[in-house]
């Protein structure tokens, strides 16, 4: 299983000061108020989107380890406008992974033994089952391939995919 984007978001505790933003290094911020009302800051690993009110967004890291450490990159770039003593931690929001069954799955008979109710399936319109867990969803195609989203701790992603995978091999 490959992690391939983890979303988490915080709060600043104070609004932010946009018109400040020059005052950050160049190239590492972009806002345009006609485009979208968030600033983007660019990381070492990922983005953040800040708004006025505080509120942050940070994505387009690929291990837990990289949110930490994008957080501390992100108050140290905002440091110069903001009070980073008043900043709340970041909280993960969405995991979304990667997983290679390698075999082929008919997705047809893994409808009818998925829980009806749980699955969507038109594949007119998309080329996958979607399949709602309790703890996450999976985009299942024939390939064998499977996308994973929803999900907050690597272990319960873990623990879906190794459960999916199970049901799967019953009726390959």
């Amino acid at each position: 299983m490959k992690i391939v984007n983890i979303v988490s978001s915080g709060d600043l505790r104070q609004s932010v000061p946009f018109q400040r933003l020059p005052e950050l290094p160049a190239g590492r911020y972009q806002y345009d108020p006609k485009h979208y009302h968030g600033a983007y800051i660019l990381l070492t690993a990922g983005k953040a989107t800040v708004y006025r009110s505080g509120k942050y967004i940070i994505y387009g890291q690929k291990a837990l380890e990289e949110v930490e450490t994008s957080f501390k990159e992100l108050l140290a770039l905002l440091s110069p406008i903001i009070d980073p003593s008043l900043v709340s931690p970041p909280r993960v929001q969405n995991i979304v992974g990667m997983e290679d069954f390698q075999m082929e799955i008919p997705l047809t008979r893994l409808v009818v033994a998925l829980q009806m109710e749980r699955v969507e399936y038109e594949p007119e319109q998309f080329p996958s089952v979607i399949y709602r867990g309790e703890t996450g969803t999976a985009l299942i195609f024939s390939s064998g391939k499977v996308v994973l989203t929803g999900f907050r701790d690597r272990e319960s992603m873990a623990a879906f995919t190794s459960e999916l995978k199970g049901k799967i091999e019953k009726i390959a």
